[in-house]
């Protein structure tokens, strides 16, 4: 049975729920299909920034497992450097129960949720797209891929080019409650004890999330690694309640977002911080941008989607762009960058600025004098 509608989201996470959420708002028919049933585990370690908690209208404290005023900062586990700050920086969240609590936001505005559909094949014609699944199709006017770093959606239609991947590890960690005290309102990330990468732990209401995450090209020794920085903890007795991996993808120049009748989102568009390898705020801030988008396609008098790729280049990919010589030049002087945050309470300032979202990369970079200035610092450390 062919069942249609205005459009149709491949993807239940932040940002295919919150562009579902974005468009019935709008009145628009859109259904979304997920090939988990939900709610899901994700592998994440599950920051919400308080700068993607604040592109969204609605408050997350229902779902928020703790909340973070303070960064601790080492360099190969040595000497930490803690960053704090009054206002919150980060609230952890379980992406199983945070991605069903966007979903039923949507829900209630009238968009449609089907679960459990893995996509199969989509086939184009000139007035609808046709979705397969394992057992249905879907008729739509338009498709978004906000599927992931796997996503069916960009496989199908040819747009899966120009990305570039990290790889990370995650576990949850049930300790002591004496040790989960420790860490309460504060994220511990460590620089280089992964070669081209870092680990974290992340706190939740009742146990840890520790992970860590590097360059593809690093990714053989990451499990050893990952129990070394386990065991640098001392933790006591712990226990591992669940590991898992996963690909973080970032988009390279000239990625493609937009094609004819389809959207990419988030992570399927590649648009995670290539320096933080923080997804979710680019994943909101995406489905935010595409929805007038859609809007305007299905029933203004603009005809496609191509505007869509236009401010994306403009509001995200300049960001990632400069994200990512960051991230090179990190990755060329380590040490050196880690020594700025006792050289500079601007490198804090600037981190907590970024997280807060008073500051972008963009103004970091002006202040600082443009990629020569980092540099000319970086030397003189």
């Amino acid at each position: 049975m062919k069942q249609g509608y205005d459009v149709i989201v491949v993807g239940a996470g932040p940002a295919g729920a919150t562009l579902a959420y974005e468009l019935a708002k709008r009145g628009v028919g859109v259904l979304v299909l997920e090939k988990e049933k939900l709610p899901r585990y994700k592998c994440c370690a599950g920051g919400v920034t308080s700068k993607a908690a604040k592109l969204l209208d609605f408050d997350i404290s229902e779902v928020t497992e703790d909340v973070i005023y303070e960064l601790s900062f080492t360099f190969k586990l040595g000497r930490p450097y803690l960053g704090q700050h009054s206002q919150p920086l980060i609230y952890t969240v379980m992406r199983d129960v945070f991605d069903y609590f966007l979903v039923k936001k949507a829900l209630q505005l009238g968009a449609v949720l089907i679960d459990g559909q893995k996509v199969t094949q989509i086939q184009v014609s000139a007035d609808w797209l046709e979705i397969s699944t394992t057992d249905n199709i879907f008729r739509s006017r338009l498709v978004v891929g906000a599927d992931g770093a796997y996503s069916a959606v960009a496989r199908e239609l040819g747009m899966g080019r120009s990305i570039e991947y990290l790889v990370g590890i995650e576990s949850e960690i049930i300790v002591p409650e004496e040790e989960l005290v420790k860490w309460k309102s504060r994220v511990y990330i460590d620089l280089w004890c992964i070669p081209g990468g870092y680990a974290w732990v992340f706190p939740k209401r009742n146990h840890l999330s520790i992970g860590a995450g590097c360059l593809v090209s690093k990714a053989r020794s990451l499990n050893r690694r990952h129990q070394k920085f386990l065991n640098s903890l001392s933790m006591g007795n712990y226990t591992i309640a669940r590991s898992s991996s996963h690909l973080i993808p970032t988009c390279t120049e000239g990625r493609l977002v937009w094609k004819d009748k389809a959207l990419l989102l988030g992570d399927a568009a590649g648009l995670t911080d290539p320096l933080t390898g923080e997804g979710i705020y680019n994943a909101i801030q995406s489905a935010q941008l595409a929805a007038p988008v859609i809007e305007n396609s299905l029933v203004g008098s603009k005809v496609g989607l191509q505007d869509y790729q236009e401010i994306v280049e403009r509001k995200i990919m300049s960001e990632l762009r400069i994200a990512r010589k960051l991230s090179k030049n990190f990755v060329r002087f380590p040490r050196l960058a880690f020594g700025m945050f006792n050289q500079s309470e601007g490198v804090w300032r600037a981190i907590s600025g970024l997280t807060l979202g008073e500051i972008d990369y963009a103004a970091v970079k002006g202040k600082v004098g443009g990629f020569k200035g980092i540099f000319n610092r970086l030397l003189r450390l």
